[in-house]
């Protein structure tokens, strides 16, 4: 996706996510999880950074992404689906993807497809706002000037449509450390605070399938942070965390 490099120069194997075929994503799959995947994740179309083809464009087969899933679903895994067009969208939800990453350029039947089959939705809003492409090749800048706005209109849209979101930052395109940010981009986008708020931890435990954090209870992690202010009344105080607990354990402050 990023390098482009010359055929036969450094190229990349099954066991490293390259397949092609039924049966070779069968086998990466199954590859994965043997040596300790908890998710699969799988390019369903083009990106951004895509050095060759439309953004939106669907790479895998409607047979190969439901092999995929079937693989990952025997295994109680949950498969997650770097995806942009509303075409790549649709046929991702259609053969059981239970994550859509982010769905820049997804149209209204897209998403009501989303909402009927309650598919997830990391809508990686803020790329939009922070992403820095300054350095990236002339053709891949445009592609992003044409992108963004979309991907500002399609998070809207779906969080009124009532998908069920959840936070992401796709990482490191927004660094470790900033993800705040994505909570701030999505209220401009429409969200109340209370919702980006839940979307970074109740619907994003629901996502990953776990029971032990998300939430403030008996019995779960105590993974809590403070901060200095009201973030139902400013989200934008996320960004000034003032205490960290892990594990019931006090790490900064």
């Amino acid at each position: 996706m990023f390098a482009a490099f010359a055929p036969h120069i450094m190229p990349m194997t099954v066991e490293e996510g390259i397949a092609d075929g039924v049966d070779e994503v069968r086998r990466a799959v199954r590859y994965q999880i043997k040596h300790g995947a908890k998710l699969i994740k799988v390019c369903a179309s083009g990106g951004v950074m895509s050095h060759t083809g439309q953004p939106g464009a669907q790479h895998y087969s409607d047979e190969e992404l439901r092999a995929i899933v079937d693989e990952a679903h025997r295994r109680g895994l949950r498969v997650a689906a770097h995806t942009h067009g509303a075409d790549a969208v649709r046929a991702a939800v259609e053969a059981g993807i239970d994550c859509i990453e982010h769905g820049f350029l997804m149209d209204d039947d897209a998403i009501a497809l989303m909402v009927k089959r309650g598919t997830f939705l990391v809508p990686t809003t803020y790329l939009a706002d922070g992403m820095d492409v300054s350095r990236a090749a002339p053709e891949l800048q445009a592609k992003a000037a044409e992108m963004f706005p979309r991907a500002r209109a399609s998070a809207r849209a779906a969080a009124e449509a009532g998908v069920r979101i959840a936070v992401g930052t796709d990482a490191p395109a927004i660094p470790h450390g900033r993800n705040a940010n994505e909570l701030v981009a999505l209220v401009s986008r429409g969200m109340s605070p209370l919702a980006v708020l839940r979307a970074a931890t109740v619907t994003a435990a629901e996502l990953i399938d776990v029971t032990d954090r998300g939430r403030l209870a008996e019995g779960l992690l105590a993974d809590v942070i403070a901060v200095p202010g009201d973030p139902l009344q400013d989200i934008t105080v996320t960004r000034d965390v003032r205490f960290v607990m892990k594990g019931g354990k006090v790490f900064g402050h």
